[in-house]
């Protein structure tokens, strides 16, 4: 490092001590990641990583890199965080000063250093994972060149337009998006050839691919190609938001005209290609969107590849290049239905060497094959595989193994077929890219994609499981963790999640109080959350508070931390335990905490909770909403009293409520007796209670007189009353009415019942006329909805297994999972009542990881519907083994060794309240929960 970079370097360096040591003199913590994620927030909002910090800062001078130009404002956003940390005030002009002139000495640095390579170099295309052919033997004595000769087809030719316009000063992007070994990178490696020497390529591959290209990125100069096969390594990365920031990254760079010309080059297949540019759910606005960067990178810049040579002048011309190129005509003559370039990279030959592989060779591919379904790798440890094979073996398999069967077994299925690389091959680094500290094996791509569909209804074995969380990247187990959960895997998920939150993941901690609490082992959660809060991490209970209160049958479970902020003083949460509660039924409860609430201005409209009641079949509770609005002085909440009331069978208690207001001067309740006399077969006294709210100034009884006099056979006065509503209150269906009345207009409710009732926008689902004539017994055939729920598919499960009619099977389950129709299997299910039927099929999508629907949860509710109370405790409290069995009881408990503080990793923002932990000796509800 010149003077001036390193003058640059110590004033940094300074400075991030001087806040490190202000942030812990003020008891906070610091980390570089913390400094990252300051960074993001107002005011500065700008992207920069902690590993782009270290590049700039490391322990070693001489290591370190001055900040290009295009980091400018970026380091000057540093500087001002870092300042404030330490008090101080930044003057902008000396360190730009600095940083001009560490960067002046940086632009003098040699080609030779810059980021990539020239193209030039790039002479070997296997270096850039273009994929190696089969061999065949040559019809006379040739060399043959290491890949079969090209023939361009029309998507050649869109991508040499693309290549020569970035070549001409445009930054551009193209994705090639095809399926495995289509020819997607040969094609992109042929391009190469259209750019000049001045050209550099950069292949970020190593930590690993997208921590590659975020740390580097910023250093990316002019003509540079930037090399992404296999582009959903770099932008689909699930458990966490690093894909998102490598593609906000490029964007930045195509769109910064003192970085160009770049071009972007990447290859994906359909299936991540769909992932990646998927719009979110319009209908659901609290939904995120994981992939917006990404869609806004990619989206218009495809570049289709076919998957077979089915145009007639590519076949005419692959038949003229196979003359010259064995390998060619070995594929013309072989390959099925114009699959040329599949054929070529040893598909076919890969298929059939997987399904006559020895034993343990075929077990270690299966592993590889599952694992990558998991989303481990793509290179993955040998330690992983040769641990997971054991479960893909019977036991007479796995007792006559060799000593060294694990070696044999590898370099079996390692060994190439035609030439092409074999089912797993050894990841190797280029000279100069460093070497990992242990070889990984990566599955051929062909028999990810194609044998990984045929096994995706199958359930991993739990020794794939275990070798995982021993032997995968640390990294990788949060992801794998979250997969094991929504596959009902609870005692498998619980044991990923806590080796993280022991190693001070704070997500983790999080994880597992919710995690917890979902199951029913509330102790344990609460055990889990003092650990946390020991260590000094402060776990958002108010999240998962409101979260398990929209999960069924979690109500106690969000009590619990709600009981714990309200102790705390968090009165924000109040109008979140008045719902829930009053959801619970547990309405005298919610009535009191809504008076507190009140007091703080936080209190819920009891008509929202009064309305949701109605909505789910709980008349008691509304009934007790309405009567709390009536007794406040809101004479609207009368139809509500009375509507609830005859909703359980308590018709003449309704009208008496009604009649008690109206004969005090109520002018709505006048016109309610009105309604309720008329739907009780009363028109004449209907008709009186009509006419004196209009007499009261109320105009819409108008219409209301008219009609009742209509019904008692007074049609002149009627006609009069209809006149009146249209002249005097505006009233638009009056005169349509009394058109009707004369028969000038089809009546279109003739044929309507003649109990039917007019309730109002609210009320306009609810039959109150087949209410009041099941209190008569004169109902006919409708009946009361049964199972009002508010989770669609658990709703549909409930209300189907309760329906059945009994009697025959049939073959839907063996269909693979379609989204589409998974409700109409499980109406089937429930209407024959095939519950066990209905249980397995929700424990094999689970297994296979269907990807919509809690599995694990609807079989809970199934098992508690059919009354099987003790197995669907034993199921939420365990979860599922792999092999669809319920897990014997487990012991979730937080380690007796205290977590230290500085262990945590990824801390949340604090709380804005202080929070304790709730006290041990709990008997019950404790004073303070009393309202």
């Amino acid at each position: 490092m010149n003077e001036q970079g390193r003058a640059f370097y110590d004033q940094l360096r300074a400075l991030e001590k001087r806040a490190e040591a202000a942030r812990h003199k003020a008891g906070q913590l610091y980390s570089r990641r913390e400094t990252e994620q300051a960074l993001r927030a107002a005011p500065y909002r700008v992207e920069l990583s902690g590993q782009r910090i270290s590049d700039w800062l490391p322990d070693d001078p001489g290591a370190a890199k001055v900040p290009s130009s295009a980091s400018s404002e970026k380091v000057w956003a540093l500087v001002q965080l870092w300042s404030r940390w330490a008090g101080e005030e930044p003057r902008e002009r000396q360190w730009r000063t600095l940083l001009d002139r560490a960067q002046s000495a940086r632009a003098h640095r040699t080609a030779s250093t810059s980021l990539g390579r020239p193209v030039a170099l790039f002479t070997d295309p296997f270096a850039l994972e273009v994929h190696k052919a089969i061999e065949a033997e040559p019809t006379r004595a040739v060399t043959l060149p290491v890949l079969p000769a090209y023939i361009p087809r029309a998507h050649d030719a869109r991508l040499r337009a693309i290549v020569s316009e970035a070549v001409s000063g445009v930054s551009r992007v193209v994705v090639l998006v095809s399926g495995s070994s289509t020819g997607k990178t040969r094609a992109c490696w042929e391009a190469l050839e259209l750019l000049p020497d001045e050209w550099r390529l950069w292949h970020p591959i190593d930590p690993s691919r997208p921590e590659a290209a975020l740390a580097e990125m910023q250093e990316i100069g002019p003509s540079t190609v930037i090399w992404l096969n296999e582009a959903q390594h770099y932008l689909l990365t699930s458990a966490s938001d690093v894909g998102e920031r490598v593609a906000a990254g490029l964007r930045e760079l195509l769109r910064d005209p003192g970085r160009g010309p770049v071009l972007v080059l990447g290859t994906i297949w359909p299936e991540y290609w769909a992932e990646l540019t998927a719009y979110p759910d319009p209908s659901d606005r609290k939904k995120a969107d994981p992939h917006a960067q990404a869609r806004a990178l990619l989206v218009g810049h495809e570049l289709p590849v076919p998957a077979a040579f089915t145009e007639p002048g590519d076949v005419d011309a692959l038949h003229a290049a196979a003359a010259a190129d064995p390998r060619l005509a070995y594929a013309a003559e072989r390959a099925e239905e114009g699959q040329i370039t599949q054929y070529l990279a040893g598909g076919p030959a890969l298929l059939e060497h997987y399904h006559t592989a020895p034993a343990a060779a075929r077990a270690l591919i299966d592993a590889a094959i599952d694992a990558r379904r998991l989303g481990l790798g793509p290179a993955l440890p040998p330690t992983l595989l040769e641990v997971a094979a054991g479960g893909y073996l019977a036991d007479t398999q796995w007792n006559q193994l060799s000593d060294n069967w694990f070696e044999e077994a590898l370099a079996d299925a390692a060994r190439p077929v035609r030439g092409a690389r074999g089912a797993l091959t050894r990841v190797r680094s280029r000279h100069g890219e460093g070497s990992p500290a242990h070889p990984r094996y990566r599955l051929a791509d062909y028999l990810e994609q194609h044998v990984g569909q045929a096994r995706a209804r199958l359930s991993p074995p739990t020794m794939l499981w275990t070798a995982a969380a021993d032997h995968a990247a640390s990294s990788e187990h949060t992801e794998l963790a979250a997969i094991a959960q929504r596959r009902g895997l609870r005692r498998i998920s619980f044991g990923l999640y806590r080796s993280l939150a022991t190693d001070g993941d704070t997500s983790a901690l999080d994880a597992l109080v919710e995690f917890l609490s979902v199951m029913a082992r509330t102790d344990e959660a609460l055990a889990w959350y003092r650990y946390a809060n020991d260590a000094g991490h402060t776990v958002d209970i108010r999240t998962i508070a409101r979260t398990l209160s929209s999960f069924l049958g979690c109500g106690d479970e969000a009590l619990l931390w709600y009981q714990l902020l309200v102790s705390e003083g968090d009165s924000s949460v109040l109008p979140d335990l008045v719902r829930l509660l009053a959801s619970m039924s547990r309405t005298e409860e919610a009535l009191a905490w809504n008076r507190r609430a009140a007091e703080v201005e936080a209190s819920v409209d009891p008509r929202e909770l009064a309305e949701q009641a109605t909505v789910e079949g709980r008349a008691e509770d509304a009934l007790a909403w309405y009567r709390c609005m009536a007794e406040s002085g809101d004479s609207t909440a009368l139809r509500g009293v009375a509507v609830m009331l005859v909703r359980l069978g308590r018709s003449e208690e309704a009208l008496a409520v009604l009649l008690q207001h109206a004969q005090a001067g109520d002018v709505f309740a006048m016109g309610e007796a009105g309604w309720l006399l008329a739907e009780l077969g009363r028109p004449e006294d209907a008709l009186t209670w009509y006419r004196r709210a209009a007499e009261m100034g109320d105009h819409f009884a108008y219409r209301c007189v008219a009609q009742m006099l209509a019904r008692v056979g007074h049609t002149e006065e009627a006609r009069f009353w209809y006149q009146r509503a249209a002249k005097e209150a505006g009233d638009p269906y009056a005169l349509q009415e009394a058109r009707q009345l004369e028969g000038t207009v089809p009546d279109n409710r003739a044929a309507a019942s003649k109990d039917g009732s007019q309730l109002g926008e609210f009320f306009a689902d609810d039959d109150v006329s087949w209410l009041l004539a099941k209190e008569r017994g004169t109902q006919k055939s409708r009946q009361e909805p049964a199972f009002p729920m508010g989770h669609d598919l658990i709703r549909t499960l409930w209300g189907l297994v309760g329906a059945g009619r009994g009697g025959g099977t049939f073959s839907v389950l063996g269909r693979t999972y379609d989204e589409l129709n998974a409700d109409q299997v499980l109406r089937l299910l429930g209407e024959h009542r095939l519950t066990d039927h209905a249980l397995a099929w929700c424990q094999s999508n689970a297994a296979a990881g269907a990807p919509h629907g809690d599995w694990w949860g609807t079989a809970h509710v199934l098992l508690k519907a059919d009354g099987r109370t003790d197995e669907a405790q034993r199921l939420r409290r365990n979860g599922w083994e792999p092999d669809g069995s319920v897990s014997h009881p487990w012991q979730a408990l937080p380690p007796e060794t205290p977590l230290r503080p500085e262990a945590l990793r990824r801390p949340h923002p604090a709380s804005e309240t202080t929070r304790k932990s709730p006290s041990s000796d709990e008997g019950g509800e404790p004073e303070w929960w009393r309202p």
